[in-house]
């Protein structure tokens, strides 16, 4: 790489501080170093590793309690899976899990939640519980109870604490405690979910868990309630890419959660616009135009898939909201992410270089020195900004989407 095309893609980037958006703290550290020292080759090369590191880390979630209390119910909306399709964990009433049982997210196979048996139970005793369903592998606890939390998940939650991991208690079923209260005249239903929510705390303090934070959730009304709050909170204490691939899988039913997804997505877009530049500069007619395309449909797609907005995901929430899929997708206003092909992205990659920069920056890239770093710093421009308007389409079309499957959906 030229020391001119090195000057484009370093200002590009200069402007952030120690702490690169989408970077580990060592990765940032690594990064600057390598730029502060002219070795951009180096600073791509820590990118690069960080998107590698993206594609090949495992999450895993590991959810428990009793018999009834709604973990398999839980893990499938989670997923985006209703309680009947393929894939889905078994929900009846019967204990089923007999043993630590694996379920990936079907859409980001890296996020895996695990079904683990009661602890203190004939197969799983206390005494070897922890060896027993390997409590050191997962990343992070959600116990959950439809009613009471018992005295097995205090012991379990201090067999946690002692290991120095997260534990998040999940309060389930709470439409069925709101249905039954508005029967009374004195209905409130944030009072009434204060009190169940206090109660549970009570009952874990008394336990001997302090500190403990609990959420209330429904299946049926996954986006309701203390959910968004709970997946906000799961990713936030997690590391940057555990944190960015549970964002990604997370349902694309909140607001909240979607406003996120598009913070996380936008804090990769420097890294691809990065590669894009690094190519740009090597002196070879048309490589650059190639791989700019592939940068945009891999990226495309990635933020199609994470909003929710590819075939699969559209027909799970349809289902779920009871809404035809035409219906959902009657609202999507991107014509690119209705049909996610190279062509479509060459087409869009030509409006927004021009023709006439198109033949130019085939030119450039022979010239060496300064024509490289010119078709350097125009290629990081270029993708930066599609990358980031295709970003904002399709953040708006999962909102519509969203908005069209509550629509008359009732409110407790």
């Amino acid at each position: 790489m030229t020391k001119d095309s090195k000057t484009h893609c370093a200002d590009s980037f200069s402007k952030w501080g120690s702490k690169l958006p989408g970077l580990s703290e060592e990765e940032s550290e690594e990064f600057q170093t390598a730029v502060k020292a002219g070795n951009l080759s180096k600073a791509i090369s820590v990118v690069k590793k960080s998107d590698e590191l993206l594609r090949n880390t495992e999450l895993n979630i590991a959810i428990t309690g009793d018999t009834g209390s709604g973990k398999s119910s839980f893990i499938n909306a989670i997923r985006s899976l209703n309680d009947d399709d393929a894939g889905a964990a078994q929900t009846w009433v019967k204990e089923m899990t007999k043993e630590p049982t694996r379920y990936p997210h079907p859409m980001h196979p890296n996020v895996i939640l695990w079904d683990l048996p009661g602890i203190g139970t004939p197969n799983y005793p206390a005494k070897t519980y922890r060896e027993d369903v390997n409590l050191d592998g997962y990343d992070f606890f959600i116990i959950i109870s439809a009613g009471r939390f018992t005295e097995a998940d205090a012991r379990l939650a201090k067999e946690i604490n002692s290991m120095g991991k997260k534990i998040y208690f999940v309060r389930s079923k709470v439409d069925v405690d709101l249905a039954n209260e508005q029967r009374k005249r004195n209905f409130n239903k944030e009072k009434t979910l204060e009190v169940i929510r206090n109660d549970c705390k009570d009952q874990l303090q008394k336990a001997g868990i302090i500190s403990s934070q609990v959420f209330l959730v429904s299946r049926w009304d996954f986006d309701k309630y203390d959910s968004p709050r709970l997946q906000g909170t799961l990713a936030n204490e997690l590391d940057t890419h555990k944190r960015y691939i549970l964002i990604c899988a997370l349902p694309s039913t909140s607001e909240v959660i979607l406003k996120e997804k598009q913070k996380a997505l936008q804090e990769q877009i420097w890294k691809q616009a990065l590669k894009s530049c690094a190519i740009a500069a090597v002196p070879l007619p048309f490589l650059s135009v190639h791989c700019d395309v592939s940068i945009l449909v891999d990226n495309m797609t990635e933020y199609c898939t994470s909003f929710g907005l590819d075939d699969d995901s559209l027909a799970s929430l349809a289902k779920q909201f009871r809404k035809s899929v035409v219906d959902l997708k009657s609202v999507i206003k991107s014509s690119l992410a209705k049909d996610i092909s190279r062509d479509e992205a060459l087409k869009r990659l030509r409006e927004a270089t021009g023709e006439r920069m198109m033949t130019a920056k085939y030119f450039l890239s022979l010239v060496p020195v300064l024509g490289t770093g010119v078709a350097a710093g125009r290629s990081y421009k270029v993708t930066y900004e599609m990358l980031h308007t295709f970003l904002d389409e399709v953040a708006e079309d999962a909102q519509r989407v969203l908005r069209k499957a509550l629509e008359g959906a009732e409110k407790i």
